[in-house]
């Protein structure tokens, strides 16, 4: 075999590596390797600890960086070790769960083909409504893409996804796991109708509160939207880790959806009910608005050209919200970052251990030098 190919079967060898790949046995005994190290962690914190109460007693001043570098060393280890087992757990859940659903459908193939499959009906609905939230009324689109079609398109792909859900809830386990891990999958295969689906009812029953109900589905159907890009971002997270990348777009998103209900509370009413000085139109008299308006002040501070707040409430809001946004983009841009230059950070790493076994060779025969 050339060089090339031993080097390729060598990397292929080490992709399977990996917790999804590895047998459910051998996921079970890493559990138990670290089981023991956090055992061995506790011995050591226990150790500190009389450490630090004898070094107290004495009143020695340099108990105090002693604690704080042992207690942050301590924590890390512990944060990473739970978040090893936290990882094995899920892979082990995963592959039962897989192995059971690929038994029950007929293999291991024809699992990928459906997972291919909501993958792709997944970007198509996402198409589907983003195109008819922006599109307008139905006699500026094709007679395909009327809202009741793009409904129906939508009903029956939920009922893909829908089907695909329980069909994954039946061949679990542990049911809570389903539901904890893919609840995201439950919500977006509920179809939200737009506004035309119920128009004809508005104008049958004359509800006198229509209007907050259309808000109501467009709102749902916005927090849809956002549940099936999380839903793809799933699929990308076994190719990359981008755990803190999705923690800091959940937080963005609480922080982006709690400010559009307190912008649009505090100074999105009509300007005649509203604080001193509002025009009218008012830039966040809908929801919708105030979404915008939350998002782009988050992401950017940007808040100015949309909407200047003039409450003093609002104020304060603002400066929190653009605060917020700092401390996430910071976290989203470094988290990217690491991800760009993993590699040449473990090409470091690597030369650095190349350098200290040098540097233990050198010592070694520096021992065995006989001195003249």
């Amino acid at each position: 075999m050339s060089t090339d190919k031993c080097l390729q079967a060598i990397l292929a060898q080490l992709d399977e590596v990996h917790p999804a790949k590895l047998p459910i046995e051998k996921l079970q005994d890493m559990q138990n390797v670290i089981k023991d190290q956090r055992e061995q962690l506790a011995e050591r914190a226990n150790k500190v600890y009389q450490a630090v109460n004898a070094a107290l007693e004495q009143s020695d001043p340099g108990v105090l960086k002693l604690a704080r570098k042992e207690t942050t060393f301590l924590r890390v280890q512990n944060d990473n070790l739970e978040d090893l087992d936290t990882t094995l757990e899920t892979a082990i859940h995963e592959r039962t769960l897989r192995e059971a659903m690929a038994k029950r459908i007929g293999s291991s193939r024809r699992l990928a083909c459906l997972e291919m499959l909501i993958l792709i009906l997944i970007v198509f609905i996402l198409g589907l409504l983003v195109y008819d939230s922006v599109a307008g009324h139905d006699e500026l689109r094709p007679n395909w893409l009327s809202r009741d079609n793009i409904f129906m398109i939508d009903a029956i792909c939920c009922m893909v996804f829908m089907a695909e859900f329980f069909f994954r809830l039946s061949c679990a386990k542990s049911k809570k796991y389903v539901w904890k891990h893919y609840w995201i999958d439950f919500v977006t295969s509920i179809p939200i109708p737009g506004e035309a689906q119920l128009a004809r009812f508005g104008r049958t029953a004359r509800l006198a509160r229509f209007v907050r109900i259309l808000r109501l589905l467009r709102f749902l159907r916005f927090l849809r939207v956002f549940f099936m890009l999380w839903r793809g971002m799933d699929k990308l997270q076994d190719v990359i880790d981008i755990k803190m990348m999705k923690k800091t777009i959940r937080w963005a998103a609480v922080a982006t959806l709690l400010g559009a209900v307190l912008i649009y509370k505090l100074e999105g009413v009509p300007a005649e009910g509203g604080p001193a000085g509002m025009e009218a139109p008012n830039s966040v008299g809908t929801i919708i608005l105030a979404i915008w308006w939350s998002f782009t002040t988050v992401l950017t501070g940007g808040f100015g050209d949309i909407h200047n707040p003039v409450s003093i409430s609002g104020q304060v809001l603002t400066a929190i919200l653009v605060i917020t946004g700092m401390v996430f983009i910071g976290v989203f841009t470094a988290t990217l970052t690491s991800l760009f230059v993993g590699e040449q950070t473990e090409e470091m790493e690597r030369l650095q251990d190349d350098l200290s076994a040098k540097i233990d060779q050198i010592g070694e025969r520096l021992k065995n030098i006989e001195p003249l």
